[in-house]
């Protein structure tokens, strides 16, 4: 039978020197996981109120052409997020004249593309909402900005 050695006075508190040296690191690896798990949730928010906007307009042109009822319809969708709607959303229609072999794209629809779209040729009318949010990090970080813009975008056809 070998006889039970004490530990040597040198490594006594071992396991409490490493602790001590990697909680800090744990703590750092945590909240940066949470940082980043709170600007994806947030971009994810910011895109689905930019789709639900561009959904509502795609129902009809006067959909399309009401800026205040597609920033309401975004804001539905993220509510904490967008709080001033006529400053984070914004809508553009835009017309398509679609020929054969040519497509001629007007930002705006205006009077001119469906004028000059001939008779055989196919207006198409689509609708993009463009959604800026700012999101704040859960901890302020020295040298990192206080908050973060996230942009979305969605572009949809209107129904005819």
């Amino acid at each position: 039978m070998t006889p039970h050695v004490s530990p040597r006075i040198s490594e006594s508190g071992q396991a409490t020197l490493e602790l001590a040296l990697s909680l800090p690191l744990f703590a750092l690896l945590i909240l940066g996981t949470a940082e980043i798990a709170n600007l994806a949730w947030n971009s994810v928010q910011v895109n689905n109120a930019a789709r639900a906007g561009a959904a509502y307009a795609s129902l009809s042109r006067a959909n399309a052409a009401s800026t205040s009822e597609i920033q309401i319809a975004a804001q539905n969708e993220a509510p904490k997020i967008i709080t001033s709607p006529t400053t984070q959303v914004s809508s553009t229609q835009i017309c398509y004249c679609i020929s054969g072999s040519t497509t001629t794209t007007d930002s705006g629809c205006t009077n001119t593309t469906l004028t000059t779209c001939p008779s055989p040729d196919i207006i198409q009318v689509a609708v993009r909402v463009n959604v800026n949010a700012p999101v704040t990090p859960l901890v302020r970080y020295a040298g990192l900005p206080a908050s973060y813009t996230i942009h979305a975008q969605a572009t949809l056809g209107v129904e005819q």
